[in-house]
């Protein structure tokens, strides 16, 4: 194993810092968090003109065909950043999934322009009180001549208002099994409503009235898209722990920081043991959150089954971030409850991505499930 990277990984992971630095301050993403739609699109065809919207998709669709560490390294830049764009999405999770489930003629359809940055695709597979299970899916399809139509609501639907097409689960009522569609957001019988997050990201409900879907929009018709959705889920969970990783560590550098500067009884405050043992300390989790994202995606790059261990990442790069941010709040004291201080972006985003594609249930039940099944791959 070798989790050490080539030189042309740290020029893109140079690349990647140097556009967020120039391109998305934390300014940006204050203003973001008022904007409806919530995406900077200078930033974003900024992404596209350096071909980051296609790194992991393969080159016969118009990607660059690089590994699922190149995307994670792209993603610990971003959370470092916290540079918010339909990125994970988009160009991880809806291409993961359109690429998993081998619809030949969708995949010729969308994935392009996913590569190239001109397509955003969301993902709606979310219910209120189900589970990311997608036999719990509550959306139900029935048979149209010409196709399907789909009725039901789902919930957390990131970039929904901007997206140029969804990616939709529901529930044959026919054969009670799950079909994949992707269905455009401008259909008669969608309504959106930008629902409230702890992180203020562009989260929506959407709303299916009898939607008309054609035939040519549905995924592999009849077939389960439970095994591509969940090596989808596997590729996002890395890429999602990686960056609770790069965000874990600058709320680390902006509290070490702040504990150099703030004095008390004559000395900063970084200088007592109640708080540098504690930033001792976090420091060592975030770099242990690092191996564990990377050892998940170079598994991955070598071909060998992952999923175990991008939940483990998952799971504890989203409680170390967690940890790191509150660390962040409590070292600033008072300040760090202001919003207009900087430890609260971070702490409010931590408990949002310890939800996002994979709560800490459902990954202690895949870990659980996982490990029974085959063991721990990473020993």
């Amino acid at each position: 194993m070798d989790l050490g990277l080539s030189d042309e990984q740290r020029m893109l992971q140079d690349m990647v810092r140097d556009l967020c630095e120039d391109r998305f301050p934390l300014t940006a993403l204050r203003r973001l968090e008022s904007d409806e739609d919530g995406l900077d699109r200078d930033f974003w065809h900024a992404l596209a003109d350096q071909g980051l919207c296609g790194i992991s998709i393969a080159e016969a669709h118009g990607g660059h065909g690089l590994g699922l560490l190149e995307c994670a390294l792209v993603h610990e830049q971003f959370g470092y950043h916290l540079a918010q764009s339909p990125h994970l999405a988009s160009s991880v999770l809806a291409a993961s999934f359109i690429e998993a489930a081998g619809d030949a003629s969708l995949s010729a359809a969308l994935l392009p322009g996913i590569a190239d940055g001109s397509r955003i695709v969301a993902i709606a597979s979310s219910e209120a009180g189900r589970g990311e299970d997608l036999s719990d899916q509550q959306a139900v399809l029935r048979r149209d001549p010409k196709g399907v139509r789909i009725s039901g609501t789902k919930h957390f639907v990131s970039f929904a208002s901007i997206a140029d097409d969804l990616i939709v689960f529901g529930r044959d009522e026919q054969g009670g099994h799950v079909v994949a569609l992707a269905v455009s957001p401008g259909a008669d019988g969608i309504t959106l409503r930008r629902q409230q997050t702890m992180a203020s990201e562009p989260c929506f409900e959407v709303q299916f009235e009898d939607v008309f879907v054609p035939s040519e929009r549905v995924f592999a018709d009849g077939a389960d898209p439970t095994e591509a959705w969940r090596a989808a889920m596997s590729k996002a969970c890395v890429a999602i722990a990686a960056a609770a990783t790069g965000a874990a560590r600058r709320i680390h550098e902006i509290s070490t920081a702040y504990a150099k500067e703030r004095e008390a009884f004559g000395k900063p405050i970084g200088a007592f043991q109640a708080i540098a043992h504690y930033l001792a300390d976090a420091i060592v989790e975030i770099e242990g959150a690092r191996v564990l994202y990377r050892n998940a995606a170079w598994m991955h790059d070598e071909a060998r089954p992952y999923a175990l261990e991008a939940a483990i990442a998952k799971l504890q790069a989203c409680n170390i971030f967690r940890r790191a941010s509150a660390l962040g709040i409590q070292v600033h004291g008072g300040l760090g409850y202001t919003t207009e201080a900087d430890p609260q972006l971070f702490f409010r985003r931590a408990k949002q991505w310890q939800i996002l594609s994979g709560s800490e249930a459902w990954l202690t039940e895949e870990i659980s499930r996982l490990d029974a099944s085959g063991g721990y791959a990473g020993v």
